[in-house]
């Protein structure tokens, strides 16, 4: 299987939604190619120059602006992730790589380690966010319910990659675990709160109904 790639310096999970400006040719090339087969396109994150190898491939949900000299923004998707196997020779202006589905290798949720989790997860949310922001239930999950919480959870860019690395959803529980531990604690001043909104951000992903 082969993606066009979108090196970026963030991290798009699975089941979770984030908005894009495109602004650069060759990106505009790849959105415009993309919306016009129907099909996805690679995130990779990229930092000091190295672009990791495990990314999430991305659907384009909606086009919300169009500007006169062709950028766009847009709000993507993520849908499952991937491993880079090579970059291809390809006549198009951005990067095009061959790539294999990234899968777990483990599966099985510890409901009690998913139960603290949500706990913690829940509570952070509600002292950043007020009592009116949107907290999960256990009904709202399906397999992988770190790939939700994470994007949330205050972690660094090269902290998600790490935690989208791993191959098993009961560890990336428990690193959701440990880190909200720690986090807790601290999120009663004002300003770990402060830094709390101006990291994160996303949009998550609501399922269409027919």
């Amino acid at each position: 299987m082969t993606l066009g790639i979108f090196p970026l310096n963030l991290v798009l999970f699975p089941q979770t939604r984030i908005a894009l400006h495109i602004f650069e040719p060759r990106f505009k090339a790849l959105i415009n190619e993309c919306l016009e087969r129907g099909v996805e396109f690679g995130i990779n994150y990229i930092d000091e120059g190295h672009m990791h190898p495990v990314g999430c491939a991305a659907k384009i949900v909606e086009v919300t602006t169009t500007y006169d000299d062709g950028r766009m923004d847009i709000i993507v998707e993520g849908m499952f992730r991937y491993s880079l196997i090579e970059l291809e020779e390809a006549d198009t202006p951005f990067a095009v790589a061959s790539i294999a589905h990234y899968l777990d290798n483990t599966y099985g949720i510890d409901q009690d380690l998913l139960e603290s989790v949500l706990k913690s997860y829940n509570l952070i949310v509600t002292m950043v966010f007020g009592t009116q922001a949107p907290t999960f239930t256990l009904d709202d999950f399906d397999e992988t319910p770190s790939y939700e919480m994470a994007p949330k959870c205050g972690f660094s860019n090269e902290q998600k990659q790490e935690l989208m690395s791993l191959q098993s959803e009961n560890k990336r529980l428990q690193v959701l675990k440990t880190h909200l531990d720690q986090l807790l604690p601290a999120m009663r001043r004002a300003e770990m709160i402060q830094q709390f909104v101006q990291r994160d951000g996303y949009i998550r992903a609501i399922p269409f109904k027919d």
